[in-house]
């Protein structure tokens, strides 16, 4: 679903994009004999299901002195060495969105041409989903201690300059087919959320079981939620294949449909705290000593693929 948001960074960038070549045609007339050209475009994305795996430094619940005023008590809890937990895995569905670019190339006769392009795309997912163990096995403590553990993906969206190269094929007709491949790099963001909540009714607290203050744990324990909503970041490579027909409305002036096919790399942000982690700060110890990150990678590259019409300006 692509939302009222989503419209309204699209106009700007749009906008953005109409500025850069709004004072082009009038050149372009008086120019069109350089191989020099400008181009612009607007259209639609459609990326694949992704899939999220996340895992963190935290200790078990029973080792937080937050909860647990007697953690020097429990077995391994003071461990230097906190290692990573097991760690979680959540997968969406596949997204739509919107994508406009710029781009400056040059000609070499009739066939060859190479360019430097901008383009923006986000995809919106907009989806929450229950987290899972990272075997994708259901979580061994949810609907008992932990009543909710979902995942939320807004959108993915990447801002990426790539640097392409083209092969015309020139025709008796005013339409020019074309195909080209192309390599760049994307600041990507992920629109991301979670929410973890567990059961009010301190008896539902089974990681209090066994210690010598199971009450004061249990009661410390319900109720509590971790959370993270905010923007992930990562600078992905990335490739693509293009291609593509041109219309020419006259010697410097031709429209066209564009289709490409994008992979960058894997997604992976790292040392990300939670807002609220228990609903406390983001750390095991109350004098603020070892705090607790988290990370998320994509299980594999992001791809999606894109059509679009453009508009292009010959020097």
């Amino acid at each position: 679903m692509i939302t009222s948001s989503t419209w309204t960074r699209f106009h700007r960038v749009c906008a953005c994009a109409a500025i850069g070549v709004a004072v082009v045609p009038g050149w372009a007339a008086a120019q069109s004999g350089s191989g020099f050209y400008l181009s612009q475009e607007v259209g639609l994305n459609l990326a694949p299901g992704v899939e999220l795996l996340g895992n963190s430094n935290d200790r078990a619940s029973r080792c937080d002195e937050f909860i647990n005023p007697r953690f020097a008590e429990v077995p391994g809890c003071t461990d230097p060495d906190r290692g990573s937990g097991a760690g979680w895995k959540t997968a969406y569905g596949g997204a739509a969105g919107l994508l406009a670019g710029v781009a400056a190339g040059y000609r070499f006769g009739e066939r060859l041409r190479v360019e430097a392009e901008w383009f923006h795309r986000e995809s919106e997912y907009d989806q929450t989903a229950p987290v899972t163990s990272a075997t994708g096995d259901t979580l061994g403590k949810l609907d008992g201690e932990i009543q909710r553990a979902d995942n939320r993906l807004g959108s993915i969206s990447s801002h990426s300059v790539f640097a392409n190269v083209y092969v015309d094929f020139p025709s008796r007709s005013r339409l020019t087919p074309y195909v080209g491949v192309g390599g760049g790099v994307g600041l990507t963001e992920l629109d991301y959320g979670d929410l973890w909540a567990r059961n009010p009714d301190p008896a539902a607290i089974g990681t209090a079981a066994g210690l010598p203050n199971e009450a004061e744990v249990r009661r410390n324990l319900a109720a509590t939620t971790s959370s993270k909503q905010g923007e992930l970041d990562d600078r992905l490579t990335a490739w693509q294949v293009l291609g593509g027909v041109d219309y020419a409305l006259s010697d410097s002036v031709s429209l066209g449909v564009k289709a490409r096919w994008v992979r960058f790399g894997r997604f992976l942000a790292e040392g990300i705290e939670w807002e609220r982690l228990r609903s406390h700060p983001s750390q095991l110890r109350l004098d603020g000593s070892e705090p607790v990150t988290f990370r998320i990678r994509t299980g594999d590259a992001l791809t999606f693929v894109a059509a679009s019409l453009s508009m292009r300006y010959a020097f």
